[in-house]
């Protein structure tokens, strides 16, 4: 892995406003922590730092701190926050690592060929993007290789499966799941999951002449009325 040189300045100063200030000035400023040396508070040159997040790979990569206070240690970008409107770097953590000792990293995955089953209609599902490992920081890999060739419909391909680079041993669990073929989804199905049923129709059946409820027919009062009167006389 490539060693990069970062100046920085001390920051005697925190809070708010202090850190205001110095973005102000065009500046960003940092912490550094790690190998039980406390928080130190720094003050760098934003260029190199947004670099290294724009490359593949670059926040893994070993950083000689040059400097007051911190001359001759080294770090890497561990975390870093970024203005939700503006988009651009506000502060950034950096952890202090010996370059003689292993440190555990996260590092991305690269797919490398074409599923044979993709062929047949399978669909290659990327579960996992990264994988953990373990090594000297000075033997980290930009990304790890999987290839998916030999994939068919229903094949998986797990971590322990992965050939890691040499010095590189794995730090995630063994049967964790890196990439999946899975069928094709049935379109026809979907949509008619996705039709509404259609409303039962509802039929009213209209009563009768001379059943409850049955409104009278047209003239039938006037016709009672003639019937009465010819009882009377």
């Amino acid at each position: 892995m490539e060693q990069l040189s970062l100046t920085v300045e001390n920051r005697d100063q925190k809070g708010k406003g202090a850190a205001r200030k110095i973005r102000r000035a065009g500046k960003l400023p940092a912490v550094l922590y790690g190998l039980g040396h406390g928080n130190t508070n720094l003050v760098l040159e934003p260029r190199l730092i947004h670099k290294l997040l724009m490359q593949e790979g670059g926040r893994n990569k070993v950083l000689n701190l040059v400097g007051a206070g911190v001359e001759g240690r080294h770090a890497i970008v561990k975390d870093y926050q970024v203005d939700p409107v503006k988009r651009n770097l506000i502060h950034v953590d950096l952890l202090e690592i010996d370059v003689t000792a292993k440190i555990q990293v996260t590092v991305a995955i690269n797919l490398v060929g074409k599923a044979i089953g993709v062929a047949d209609g399978g669909v290659l599902n990327v579960v996992e993007r990264t994988i953990s490992v373990r090594c000297l920081p000075t033997q980290i890999p930009k990304h790890i290789d999987v290839d998916v060739s030999a994939l068919t419909i229903g094949d998986s391909i797990h971590v322990d499966a992965v050939v890691l680079p040499e010095g590189v041993e794995l730090a995630s669990s063994a049967q964790q799941t890196l990439v999946t073929l899975v069928p094709p989804t049935k379109e026809e199905e979907a949509v008619a999951s996705l039709t509404p049923a259609a409303e039962p129709e509802v039929i009213t059946e209209k009563k009768k002449d001379g059943e409850e409820g049955a409104a009278p027919a047209a003239g039938s009062e006037g016709k009672k009325d003639d019937k009465e009167k010819e009882k009377k006389k």
